[in-house]
C-alpha cells in the first residue's frame, strides 16, 4: 500500500511540475485545493523564491495559508477580476475535460476561481481519468437550513445524498459555513441535465459538476504526463 501511495504521489508531483510550463512572469495565478494542487503551490513557491513575479488567488483557506507561508503574494478579486491561469486538481476528469470536483470541500471557491480564469488547467494522476462521470460521489454544497429539503429533492432526481462528516463524526462545514451533501450517482448519463436540476433547487449553493470549464488536463502516470486539451 505504501509503495502505491508513493507512486501516486510521484505522479501528482509530475503533473504539478508540468503545469509550471503555463506560468509566466507577471501573471495572476489561481491556486487550487487538494493534494495535487498542494504540490503545485509548493513548486510555485520555490519559483517565487528564485525570482518569479506572480500574484496568487487561492481557492481555499488551506491554499491561502500555504501560499503565504511560501512567500507567494496573495490577492483577492478586489485587486484583480481576471486570472491568467488556474491550476487545480479534480476527483474525476473525462476525455472531454468534464469534471467532478469538491472532494476536498472547496468546490464553491474553486468554481468561482475557475470561472474567472482565461486558462483552467487540471493536474491529476491517471486514476482520475474516467470515461463517464459519477463513480466518485458528487458533492453539493447547501445552506444548512435547507439541507433536509435539498436532500429530498436530490433523491427525487435519482441521486442519494449523505451529509459529509469529519473524521470526528461531526458535520463538515465549508469555508463559507455550509454543509456538503455527497451524492451517490452511479454513472451520470446526462451531466448537463443533472447540473441544471441541482442548480434549480432552492438552498443549493453550488455543485461539483464542472462542465465545459477546463481547457487542459495534465494526466500523470508512473512514467510520463499526458496532455489533454479541449
Amino acid at each position: 500500500m505504501l509503495a502505491m501511495e508513493t507512486t501516486v504521489d510521484r505522479a501528482k508531483e509530475m503533473a504539478a511540475q508540468r503545469s509550471l510550463e503555463f506560468i509566466r512572469d507577471g501573471m495572476v495565478v489561481g491556486m487550487g485545493s487538494g493534494t495535487t494542487a498542494t504540490h503545485f503551490i509548493k513548486l510555485l513557491g520555490a519559483r517565487v523564491k528564485q525570482g518569479l513575479k506572480v500574484r496568487g488567488i487561492p481557492s481555499s483557506r488551506a491554499s491561502d495559508e500555504l501560499a503565504r507561508s511560501l512567500g507567494i503574494p496573495v490577492i483577492d478579486f478586489h485587486s484583480a477580476t481576471q486570472i491568467d491561469v488556474t491550476i487545480d486538481g479534480a476527483d474525476e476528469v473525462t476525455h472531454k475535460l468534464d469534471l467532478i470536483k469538491g472532494g476536498g470541500g472547496a468546490l464553491l471557491r474553486e468554481k468561482i476561481v475557475a470561472s474567472a480564469s482565461k486558462l483552467f488547467v487540471i493536474v491529476a494522476d491517471s486514476r482520475k481519468l474516467v470515461d463517464r462521470l459519477g463513480k466518485f460521489p458528487l458533492p453539493v454544497e447547501v445552506i444548512q437550513l435547507a439541507a433536509p429539503l435539498v436532500a429530498k429533492k436530490l433523491e427525487a432526481v435519482g441521486v442519494h445524498p449523505a451529509v459529509r462528516k469529519t473524521a470526528a463524526g461531526e458535520d463538515y462545514i465549508t469555508d463559507e459555513g455550509n454543509l456538503i451533501l455527497d451524492c451517490a450517482c452511479g454513472e451520470i448519463d446526462n451531466p448537463q441535465k443533472l447540473a441544471a436540476e441541482i442548480r434549480a433547487m432552492v438552498g443549493v449553493v453550488e455543485h461539483g459538476l464542472f462542465l465545459g470549464m477546463a481547457n487542459v488536463a495534465l494526466i500523470a502516470t508512473e512514467t510520463d504526463v499526458k496532455e489533454l486539451a479541449r
